[in-house]
């Protein structure tokens, strides 16, 4: 399904050409393909069973309500690390075929370029309801973005006061790897250029006046050591 949206959206590119005129019609068509309309509404329906997994009968009536919430959950998960899996797949790809400066610029151009941050937090802020333009907002996205959830291995948020949040990383799946492969270039990226850019984004969809600041960064001396820490302030 990602790679056909790819190719949709690169024969896209190469039909409309440059212009913003063109470039607005991309964006749409963009959006209209991965953005169609949530339902806010659950189930009403009453359920005989909340199934813990699918190992059963098929059923032809099946609906994801059928699942119990802890199964549910575990498809949640299971749904961000595929999600952040494709992107480390597509990276390695690029820099298997083009080397490593161009794998960067083009998942640089994939997060910024692309508006794929800004629609990550517009669907899943939509899909949750949440509607704040204030650090509680932002917190509360972070809780269960499922970007957070692929790329992070542990994490925690903590709301000081409703002004400031603070984002501490335990254990990160892409620091992790490139440490095992001594890569620190693209660790360097990673945290200190496309992490710091993705957040401030994240913090300005949100509120344009909110304020990122990293705490902590990469590199570590030791593996018991967090991986980063964030804080987003919005003065009052």
């Amino acid at each position: 399904m990602l790679l056909s949206v790819s190719i949709l959206f690169s024969s896209i590119g190469s039909r409309l050409g440059g212009r913003e005129t063109q470039k607005d019609t991309e964006q749409e068509s963009a959006d209209h393909l991965l953005e169609g309309p949530v339902d806010l509404e659950p189930d009403k329906g009453g359920r005989m069973e909340d199934f813990e997994d699918y190992s059963g009968e098929f059923r032809s009536d099946l609906k994801l309500e059928d699942f119990s919430k802890d199964a549910l959950v575990r498809l949640f998960q299971t749904t961000c690390r595929l999600y952040i899996g494709f992107a480390a797949l597509v990276y390695e790809l690029n820099k298997e075929k083009f080397g490593a400066k161009t794998a960067i610029d083009l998942d640089t151009d994939y997060w910024l370029k692309m508006g794929a941050t800004e629609r990550e937090v517009r669907m899943t802020t939509r899909a949750m309801n949440i509607a704040g333009k204030d650090v509680t907002s932002l917190i509360k996205f972070l809780q269960i973005d499922p970007g957070a959830r692929g790329t992070f291995l542990d994490f925690s948020c903590d709301l000081k006061n409703e002004n400031v949040g603070v984002l501490t990383v335990n254990q990160c799946r892409p620091l992790n790897y490139f440490e095992s492969v001594g890569d620190m270039v693209s660790l360097k990226h990673a945290c200190d250029v496309e992490d710091r850019e993705v957040f401030e984004r994240v913090a300005r969809f949100f509120n344009p006046d909110m304020k990122v600041t990293s705490l902590k960064l990469p590199p570590r001396a030791n593996k018991e050591e967090i991986a980063c820490q964030w804080e987003f302030r919005l003065e009052s």
